[in-house]
């Protein structure tokens, strides 16, 4: 009987960390979980998988864990809409991303036996706000906030690619139910007060959850794919047509637009999230071959607010 890869994830608490954990279990490989809380991602995940406390630094546990697996995933970091943007906070977005990424690369490093493929998450804001310009994988990155945290993000990742194969995850809004910008424009639209956010014009690169899971296993079993890949659908669209979509699924109209002013006044710095927008092509996962759960829109909603 063949022993079963060992896979190290970190991040696995998350909404993304919890699909991809059963997606990874259910193929038969054999996880070591990274949390701050051993104890409630046991609860959360399962008793079966292997669990290590991890503050987000080098640790003694994170190097022996590195050491011999197959692959990491590495997708924790503070959430960018988790508080206001103050300057403690956008430290905070900083600082969890690249202290942990750097760490994890360095315990590939130093590992005797380096895993064959090293999975980083980032995100779509690597492009900034970019107007109707296409952002491929060779698309430079962009220089406000967010841009500048991808950045720096995906270059702690730049040690370990003397020991392994690299992919940067750059992830698109991800449509989930319960959690997210989905999450939060759904009561609006069952009240009947729904509509888009700011001018509407702006590039909106969604992307099911199920193909984010879907697109991170696929590459760690690709040994072409290497570097950037964005995580997005393939057919973007415009802020204005996914809150009519989203109407036309929910029976409901899109009539009430949250202009960006408003937005602003709410959430400070943090609204550029939504009022900004870039239009962002799978290339890489089309190029090699990925297969789409859900590449239409209105498919991916019905599912996730009807079907479910």
């Amino acid at each position: 009987m063949n022993t079963p890869k060992k896979i190290v994830i970190t991040g696995a608490t998350g909404f993304l960390g919890k699909r991809l954990v059963a997606a990874l279990a259910a193929k038969g490989y054999a996880l070591v979980i990274f949390s701050r809380s051993p104890d409630n991602a046991r609860k959360t995940l399962g008793a079966q998988h292997e669990y290590h406390a991890w503050k987000g630094g080098s640790s003694p546990e994170l190097d022996a864990a590195v050491n011999g697996a197959y692959a990491v995933i590495h997708l924790a970091g503070a959430s960018v809409a988790g508080g206001r943007w103050t300057k403690e906070y956008k430290a905070t977005i900083l600082n969890s991303r690249t202290r942990g990424t750097h760490a994890v690369s360095m315990a590939i490093v130093h590992a005797e036996h380096p895993p064959e493929v090293f999975f980083c998450a980032s995100a779509v804001g690597y492009y900034g706000d970019a107007g109707d310009e296409y952002c491929r994988e060779t698309t430079p990155p962009a220089k406000d906030f967010l841009a500048m945290v991808c950045t720096e993000w995906e270059a702690a990742t730049k040690p370990a690619e003397t020991k392994t194969r690299v992919v940067r995850g750059r992830i698109g809004v991800v449509l989930d139910k319960h959690e997210g910008a989905l999450a939060k424009m759904l009561l609006p639209f069952k009240l009947f007060f729904g509509g888009h956010l700011g001018s509407g014009r702006q590039w909106f690169s969604w992307v099911h959850a199920d193909d984010v899971v879907g697109m991170i296993v696929w590459s760690l079993e690709q040994p072409a794919v290497r570097g950037a890949m964005n995580i997005v659908a393939p057919e973007a669209v415009r802020m204005a047509d996914f809150a009519k979509t989203l109407g036309r699924v929910l029976h409901r109209p899109s009539m009430f637009p949250v202009p960006a002013f408003v937005l602003k006044l709410i959430l400070g710095e943090q609204a550029w999230i939504a009022i900004s927008g870039q239009h962002v092509l799978p290339e890489v996962a089309q190029k090699q071959g990925y297969t789409f759960h859900f590449p239409k829109l209105e498919r991916a909603l019905q599912e996730i607010v009807v079907s479910r």
